[in-house]
């Protein structure tokens, strides 16, 4: 675990605000339990097989998130700075992940476990508001990929995941083409193909 640093919190109080307006009481209860978590390049952050105690904002980096489908890695997510992420069924459910997490590149984290968020509900009720808004815009989130993967043509997948994925731009700066390739179910020359043409038009 490493210090967490003033300008750490900026990006942590920026992911909270952008959900629901955050008061500094709150914010300081929330920082006090959060650690700050570091990962090289390649290694993993959650094994399949663990159970998910985190909720992780990234700070730095981009996180992969992904299954093994046989002998096959299939993307689920990818997480760059300033975003949210967990695998949320073990989370939730306190169970064994099916879900791999790994940097892509060097990492760095804020997390808090979730035992912490819900000592600190019993003192802040609008953390129940915060987390509803989250929760909100992760599975809108899903449900906008979900809609994506739908659609046979690669060029309309692109366009789906460009105009509705909020990620899509901040993935799109920070993630290398071959993992976001992955993400939309494209080779890497259909991807390269697709996101040059819409950029054209």
């Amino acid at each position: 675990m490493q210090k967490i640093e003033d300008e750490d919190f900026k990006v942590f109080s920026d992911f909270l605000n952008n959900s629901f307006p955050v008061g500094q009481k709150l914010s300081n209860a929330i920082k006090s339990f959060c650690v700050k978590r570091v990962y090289k390049k390649g290694e993993c952050i959650l094994k399949e097989g663990d159970i998910e105690l985190y909720s992780n904002i990234v700070l730095k980096g981009v996180v992969h998130q992904y299954i093994i489908d046989i002998d096959k890695e299939v993307t689920t997510n990818l997480t760059p700075i300033g975003l949210g992420f967990n695998s949320l069924t073990s989370y939730v459910n306190k169970t064994p992940s099916l879900e791999i997490q790994e940097a892509l590149t060097d990492v760095e984290l804020i997390s808090i476990k979730k035992e912490y968020i819900e000592e600190i509900l019993k003192d802040h009720n609008e953390v129940g508001m915060l987390l509803y808004r989250i929760h909100e815009d992760i599975l809108l989130d899903r449900e906008n990929r979900m809609h994506l993967l739908q659609y046979r043509s690669a060029a309309e997948r692109f366009r789906l995941f460009y105009e509705n994925v909020k990620r899509s731009k901040i993935i799109l700066k920070h993630t290398p083409d071959k993992y976001i390739a992955r993400y939309l179910k494209m080779n890497p020359q259909q991807y390269s193909k697709e996101k040059n043409n819409y950029f054209k038009n």
